[in-house]
C-alpha cells in the first residue's frame, strides 16, 4: 500500500479532529513521529489500524464507520495528484466508471510500480444498478471501498449511491466481496449487435491472416488448450514446448487480476486488464555464436472468443496480463549473462462468437529497450497499431529521471523521519531538564497554555526536610576548589539518586551543601510525612559512604523535618523556577540547623503524624527557635523493620520494647535524658541558662 492513502487519512483527520488528536492516534497505532510518503510502500494494516485508534481516541464512530470516512478523504485527496481528471474522462456515466476501475489502475501502474491494486467486474446490470465483484490480497478493506464508490457517485456523477455487501469470502491468493449497487441506471442499455453490412464470402479475412497482426496473441479454448500462438510469442520458446505442454495454464499464471486462471473465471472478467506472466523463463535463439539465457515472456492484451470451435465467454472488455512459465534466452553481451526474466504479456480477453473461443489480445509488457535486450527482443517485434514501440522509446528517456526523482523523494522522506526521531530525542533530554527544575505536572501544565500565576496553589499540609553537611565551611577552606566541587557533586548526586526512590519532590541546592525536599507537593499525597521520614533515615545512612577530603573520615549531616501549610508556584518568566514559600519552610530550615552531626530533628507536627506508624520517635526537648519561641523537639530514631539510627544513647534496654511497639518515648526528667545524650552544643547551654535567669 502506497503513502498517498495514508496521506489522505492524515490530511483531513488533521482538518476535522485537529492536530492534537492526530498525535495521539499516530501514537497509539506505533507510527509517532512518522512522516508518510507519497512513494513509499507500507504494510496493508496502517489504515485498519488507524481505524481503529481514531475509533478509540476520537470516539464518535466506530472502526467501520472510521474506513468508510476513509474512503471518501481518498477520493477527496487524490485531486492534488490530478487523478480527478482521469476520473471525469473514464466514462460518461456511473456505469462506465464502475466498468473500467482496474483499467483506472493500470493506468497509474506506471506511477506506482509496486501496487498491488484490487479487481473489481460487474455482473446482473439493470437499470436500477449492478452486481459488483470486489478482489483483493487484502482484507478488512470493504467498508473503505463503500466509501470511495460513494463519494465517486456523489462528487463526480452526482448520484445517490447505496451499497449492500452480499457476501465475502476467501478465494484463492486474496479475498472475494460481492455487493450488489443500487443506484439510477439509466444509461444502461443491453449490448447488441451491430454491423453495417454483412460481408460476402470473398470479403472476409481468414482467421489465420487476421491473428498475424497480433505476433504475440494467444488462442485457447475451454478445457484450457493452444490452439494459436503468435509467431513472436513462439520464438520465444522452444517449438516443442506448445507439443508437449498443450494448457496455456502450463506456461502462464495469471498475475492480474488477482484470481486463479480458469475458464470460469476468464468468462466473468472481459472487461477487465489481463496480464499473463511465463511461469518459466523465455529463450531466445543463439545469435552470433552466443548462448541464450533464462527470460520469462509477459504478454498483455485482450482475450477474443472465436464461436465456430470454443464455448463462450464473459470477460471480453477486460485487458489479460500472461507470462510465460518456463525462461525465454536472450544471447549474452559483453560476457556477461543477463538476470532471468519472466514473459510478461498485458491485453484484452475477447470472446469470439464466430470461433466459440477465447483470444488473447496483447503485447509484451516493457519498460525500456534494457529488458528488450533482455528478453531477445526488437523494436520491429512490436506491433505498429497499439503504440508499443513508443511506450519502449519514451520509457527508455524517462526511466532515469523518473528513478532519481523517486529515489530523491525516498532519501528526503528517510531523512525527514531521522530528523524528527532526532527532535524527539532532544525533546525527551529538554524535558527531563525541565522537570528538573519545574514538577511534571505543573510543566505539561505550563505547556498547554496555562498562566504562569493560574500554577500557584495553596497546600494545606506538607511536610519539609532541610539536610546541611556539617563541616562544610572548613572544607571549603582546606581543599582546591576542584577538589570541593567533586565533593559537592558526589554528594548531590548521592541524594538524588536516593530521593528518586521515594515520592518526594526536590526543590532546591545550594552551594552551601544544603539540600531540601518537600512531601505531599506539588503531587498530594496523605502519607507526605511518613515518605520524607523515610527518605531522611536513608539519607542520614548513606551519606556516611562518603569521605571527608581533609582528613577522610565519613561525612555527616544535620537533618531537620516540619510539616503545616504553604503555597508553591512558578515564578518568572526568563528563569522559571518551582518556588515554595510559608512559615512551614522556615520552621523546617531551622529544625535542620538546630539539629546535631548524624541525627533528624522532628518538629511537634511531624511527630503527630509520625507517631502511630511504622517510624520510631523519641522526645529531645524543648529548643528556642528564631522567629518560633520555644518548640517541642523529637528525634526520628528509626523504623520497627529496620534497625534503628541515632541517637543510640536513647536505646535503653527497659524502653526498647516500647520503641519496636512504634510508640514515641517522652522522657519527663530532662536531666536524665541530657546525662545520656552526647555533649551538649552550645545553642543548648545558652538556652538552659537564659531560662534560669528568668526563673523567680
Amino acid at each position: 500500500m502506497y503513502g498517498m492513502l495514508v496521506e489522505s487519512v492524515q490530511h483531513y483527520v488533521r482538518k476535522v479532529y485537529g492536530e492534537e488528536k492526530w498525535l495521539q492516534i499516530l501514537e497509539l497505532s506505533g507510527f509517532k513521529n512518522t512522516v508518510f510518503a507519497t512513494q513509499r510502500v507500507y504494510k496493508d494494516d496502517v489504515l485498519p489500524r488507524l481505524a481503529e485508534n481514531c475509533s478509540a481516541v476520537v470516539m464518535d464512530k466506530s472502526t467501520e464507520d472510521f474506513l468508510l470516512f476513509f474512503g471518501t478523504c481518498f477520493v477527496n485527496f487524490w485531486s492534488h495528484y490530478g487523478y480527478d481528471r482521469v476520473v471525469r474522462v473514464s466514462g460518461r456515466h456511473f456505469r462506465d466508471f464502475v466498468h473500467g476501475i482496474d483499467n483506472i489502475h493500470e493506468m497509474m501502474r506506471f506511477s506506482y510500480p509496486k501496487m498491488k491494486s484490487p479487481s473489481f467486474f460487474c455482473e446482473e446490470e439493470s437499470h436500477e444498478g449492478l452486481t459488483l465483484h470486489y478482489q483483493s490480497c487484502r482484507t478488512g478493506y470493504s467498508n473503505y471501498v463503500c466509501g470511495q464508490m460513494s463519494q465517486v457517485a456523489k462528487g463526480f456523477y452526482n448520484l445517490d449511491l447505496n451499497m449492500v455487501k452480499l457476501k465475502d469470502f476467501p478465494e484463492g491468493r486474496g479475498y472475494h466481496v460481492v455487493f450488489r449497487l443500487y443506484f439510477d441506471n439509466s444509461p444502461y442499455m443491453p449490448p447488441k449487435i451491430k454491423c453495417i453490412r454483412t460481408l460476402s464470402v470473398e470479403e472476409q479475412v481468414p482467421a489465420l491472416r487476421f491473428l498475424r497482426l497480433f505476433p504475440f496473441c494467444v488462442v485457447f479454448q475451454r478445457d484450457m488448450k493452444f490452439v494459436y500462438v503468435g509467431e513472436k510469442a513462439r520464438e520465444l520458446f522452444a517449438e516443442e514446448q506448445f507439443l508437449t505442454e498443450e494448457k496455456v495454464t502450463d506456461i502462464f499464471y495469471i498475475r492480474r487480476p488477482p484470481m486463479d486462471f480458469t475458464w470460469k473465471n476468464v468468462l466473468r472478467l472481459q472487461q477487465v486488464v489481463f496480464e499473463l506472466v511465463s511461469i518459466s523463463c523465455v529463450r531466445s535463439p543463439i545469435q552470433n555464436g552466443l548462448l541464450p539465457s533464462a527470460q520469462y515472456l509477459h504478454l498483455r492484451g485482450q482475450m477474443c472468443y472465436m464461436s465456430d470451435r470454443f464455448y463462450v465467454l464473459r470477460l471480453q472488455q477486460v485487458v489479460f496480463e500472461l507470462v510465460s512459465i518456463s525462461c525465454v534466452r536472450s544471447p549474452i553481451q559483453n560476457g556477461l549473462l543477463p538476470a532471468a526474466r519472466h514473459l510478461h504479456l498485458r491485453g484484452q480477453m475477447r470472446y469470439m462468437p464466430d470461433w466459440d473461443c477465447v483470444i488473447f489480445l496483447c503485447s509484451p509488457l516493457i519498460q525500456n529497450t534494457n529488458e528488450m535486450l533482455e528478453l531477445g527482443l526488437y523494436i520491429n517485434d512490436l506491433s505498429m497499431h497499439d503504440n508499443s514501440r513508443e511506450l519502449v522509446m519514451a520509457g527508455t528517456h524517462h526511466m532515469a529521471s523518473l528513478e532519481v526523482s523517486y529515489e530523491r523523494a525516498v532519501k528526503y522522506s528517510e531523512q525527514l523521519c531521522e530528523n524528527m526521531k532526532k527532535c524527539e530525542d532532544w525533546r525527551k533530554h529538554s524535558d527531563e531538564l525541565l522537570y528538573q527544575m519545574i514538577p511534571r505536572t505543573v510543566a505539561d501544565r505550563l505547556r498547554r497554555g496555562m498562566d504562569v500565576n493560574d500554577t500557584v496553589e495553596a497546600f494545606p499540609e506538607v511536610t519539609v526536610m532541610f539536610s546541611y553537611l556539617v563541616g562544610f565551611m572548613e572544607i571549603s577552606a582546606k581543599v582546591p576548589a576542584v577538589q570541593l566541587v567533586e565533593t559537592i557533586n558526589d554528594f548531590f548526586t548521592l541524594f538524588d539518586t536516593i530521593s528518586l526512590r521515594h515520592d518526594v519532590f526536590k526543590f532546591e541546592t545550594l552551594g552551601d551543601a544544603v539540600y531540601m525536599v518537600v512531601g505531599g507537593a506539588p503531587e498530594r499525597n496523605p502519607r507526605h510525612a511518613q515518605c520524607v521520614a523515610a527518605l531522611a533515615l536513608e539519607l542520614n545512612r548513606e551519606v556516611e559512604r562518603l569521605k571527608n577530603p581533609i582528613d577522610g573520615t565519613k561525612l555527616k549531616v544535620k537533618i531537620g523535618m516540619h510539616s503545616g501549610p504553604v503555597v508553591a508556584g512558578v515564578i518568572s518568566l526568563k528563569m522559571p523556577q518551582y518556588c515554595m514559600v510559608g512559615d512551614t519552610v522556615n520552621t523546617a530550615s531551622r529544625m535542620g540547623t538546630n539539629s546535631e552531626p548524624g541525627k533528624i530533628t522532628l518538629s511537634e507536627s511531624v511527630n503527630k503524624l509520625l507517631y502511630f506508624g511504622e517510624f520510631i520517635t523519641a522526645y529531645r526537648g524543648t529548643l528556642q527557635v528564631k522567629g518560633k519561641g520555644r518548640m517541642k523537639t523529637y528525634w526520628l530514631v528509626g523504623t520497627r523493620s529496620a534497625r534503628p539510627c541515632s541517637p543510640p544513647s536513647l536505646l535503653m534496654p527497659p524502653s526498647w520494647k516500647d520503641l519496636q511497639r512504634g510508640m514515641s518515648i517522652e522522657i519527663d526528667c530532662m536531666q536524665e535524658v541530657e546525662k545520656k545524650m552526647h555533649q551538649k552544643s552550645p545553642l543548648q547551654e545558652i538556652t538552659e541558662s537564659k531560662e534560669s535567669l528568668a526563673a523567680p
